[in-house]
């Protein structure tokens, strides 16, 4: 008995704990957006809501594989990892892509979900998810990325 009552004492305060630091940020939204001219070596974003106004990216892409066969024919899963550089040097955040990317006459475009996974400094707590949705035409590329973040910090 005094085990179960225990037991169930931990999970309320573990409970507690969660619902206290989920109310510290309450899920806000946001968008990114992305500019990229490779020619130029331009990686550059914007931001609204809760994340940084400004500043850089570097994405490191793993190709999952060809969507052949389904009705995405004629591109790719990616799996991209996205470090963000905050201008005003207030920290870093890292987002994780799934990217389905279709080719076109002209480029390629691109959707998927998204989701925030922490950082450094002011950013170190972020989490949060969202769309992204993009396209390269010719030589430049531009993202959109939109959803909700909560900073548990």
């Amino acid at each position: 008995m005094s085990l179960t009552a225990a037991l169930l004492g931990l999970v309320a305060a573990n409970a507690a704990t969660a619902a206290t630091a989920n109310a510290s940020g309450a899920p806000q939204p946001f968008t990114i957006t992305e500019t990229i001219i490779p020619a130029a070596g331009v990686s550059a974003f914007t931001a609204t809501g809760p994340l940084c106004p400004s500043g850089t990216f570097a994405d490191d892409v793993s190709v999952f594989a060809p969507s052949a066969g389904n009705s995405h024919s004629n591109g790719l899963n990616l799996l991209i990892h996205t470090v963000y550089t905050c201008a005003d040097g207030s920290g870093t955040f890292n987002m994780l892509k799934h990217v389905l990317l279709t080719f076109t006459d002209t480029g390629f475009t691109g959707t998927g979900p998204v989701q925030i996974h922490g950082g450094t400094g002011a950013c170190a707590e972020l989490s949060g998810q969202g769309v992204d949705t993009g396209a390269r035409v010719g030589d430049q590329g531009f993202g959109n990325i939109t959803g909700t973040v909560l900073t548990t910090g």
